[in-house]
């Protein structure tokens, strides 16, 4: 199914990148709230000897290498067959490419839970509430939800606080379990202090 004509844009993304389905989307969600995913590369096109193909890809800079996606249940219209996404994959220096399927970005709970943290990306953020919770897990080091919401007092919600934090960088919360209040939170990649960038769609 296909979304609007949407661009997306993360703590992590170098560029906006069109969302081409709702899958697609849900991807890069999850990738923008992968604590061990640095960087998510936009490549529209590659040249190929003299002429210029369209790929529409996406290359994700992590902590386990460099990998062009291959999204197999949802490839680009302009790359059916994937083949211009090797082309790409070696162009650009790849470790490989990373195959996806629409059961991996689907699996639970991180998929439910990516995309209700993904809700409060506009959410605003006052700065002593970002202050708060980074502090304490700097002192601290991870915690469960429950264990932060003992050490400190936010102006709003702690959950939405984390959640909003969560989608600009600042903490990273591990999706890959249930997201109640033992949901554990750690400092993240852009723990910072500052102005609240918007991240969408």
């Amino acid at each position: 199914m296909q979304t609007k004509s949407a661009l997306f844009i993360g703590h992590n993304t170098e560029r906006a990148i069109p969302v081409r389905s709702y899958l697609h989307r849900d991807f890069l969600i999850q990738s923008a709230l992968d604590g061990a995913v640095r960087r998510i590369e936009f490549h529209p096109s590659l040249r190929i000897d003299d002429t210029v193909q369209r790929v529409d890809a996406v290359i994700v800079d992590s902590d386990y290498g460099r990998h062009a996606i291959d999204l197999v249940d949802d490839r680009p219209p302009c790359d059916p067959t994937a083949e211009g996404l090797m082309h790409l994959a070696f162009a650009e220096g790849c470790t490989g490419i990373m195959t996806v399927t629409s059961a991996d970005i689907r699996r639970e709970p991180r998929f439910t839970s990516a995309r209700t943290v993904w809700r409060r990306r506009s959410d605003m953020l006052h700065v002593d509430d970002r202050e708060a919770v980074i502090g304490a897990l700097e002192s601290e080091g991870p915690l469960q939800l429950r264990a932060l919401s003992g050490l400190i007092h936010t102006r709003r919600g702690l959950e939405a606080v984390v959640h909003t934090m969560a989608c600009e960088g600042s903490v990273v919360i591990d999706l890959t379990e249930p997201l109640n209040d033992r949901a554990v939170v750690r400092v993240g990649p852009r723990a910072v202090g500052g102005a609240v960038l918007a991240y969408g769609t």
